[in-house]
């Protein structure tokens, strides 16, 4: 039976944010990572990606430059490769969800890894990642105070800012999904630190199946292209183990 073992089942989320340790049960120290590293596309949008050019600072798509994107995380959690005790340094009896964040991550835009997270996690192999892009809420107790410090976010999952034709943007979405990923292989977390990475794909975000770029303010709440981009959103992910935080599967 697969178990499924929260990232933050082991301490606060104030402790999580700020590296925690837990002595009770065979445990190591892992990362999670966040990389925004151009993924392999179809053939229909290569002609656009082969023109994007990644600089430190920007994604860079012809008319269309990106400068930053926020996203809001929740719900972090590993899915063991096979069966797992709960009763092990696992607050007994509880493998499921459990509340981390909000998190707001600011992605790197360059090949460089950024990495909020610092978690103790047990030994073991895992199978699959699962997390959700979650729209904050006023009416959530768990986002009210979050709000405080980003009140832009409200009702807003994703945030991007750049320029498109010259003219500066700001794109938002309230996609609100879970996104669940496989680890291929599997992770092995064993006796040293590891990291995960989660590649956000962010140079496919604006573009229709053909490969062509699209104005971002388009895809905004309301917008003829909402659907497209926040489908786009939701299929750029990809996560794993990225022990030496390169941006590249090892």
């Amino acid at each position: 039976m697969l178990r499924k073992v929260s990232l933050a089942a082991l301490c606060s989320v104030a402790a999580v944010l700020a590296g925690c340790s837990d002595t009770t049960g065979p445990q190591n120290r892992a990362s999670l990572s966040f990389g925004t590293r151009p993924s392999a596309a179809p053939a229909a949008v290569v002609a656009a990606l082969s023109s994007a050019q990644s600089t430190s600072d920007a994604i860079i798509m012809g008319n269309l430059v990106i400068t930053r994107v926020q996203l809001v995380l929740r719900k972090i959690e590993l899915e063991r490769n096979g069966p797992g005790d709960c009763a092990s340094g696992l607050n007994a009896g509880d493998c499921n969800e459990m509340e981390l964040g909000p998190l707001l991550v600011d992605l790197p835009l360059g090949t460089a890894i950024s990495t909020p997270l610092s978690v103790a996690i047990p030994a073991g192999s895992y199978k699959e990642m699962e997390f959700s892009i979650h729209k904050v809420n006023s009416g959530d107790a768990s986002d009210q105070a979050f709000l405080l410090s980003n009140p832009t976010f409200q009702n807003v999952s994703v945030r991007v800012e750049g320029t498109y034709l010259g003219v500066a943007f700001v794109f938002t979405s309230a996609v609100d999904a879970k996104i669940e990923r496989e680890f291929q292989p599997p992770l092995v977390i064993g006796g040293a630190a590891g990291n995960i990475t989660v590649n956000v794909d962010v140079s496919t975000w604006f573009l229709t199946g053909l490969g062509a770029v699209i104005d971002p303010t388009t895809a905004n709440p309301g917008g003829p292209n909402e659907s497209l981009v926040a489908n786009n959103i939701k299929a750029s992910f990809k996560a794993f183990e990225d022990d030496n935080r390169d941006g590249v599967h090892d």
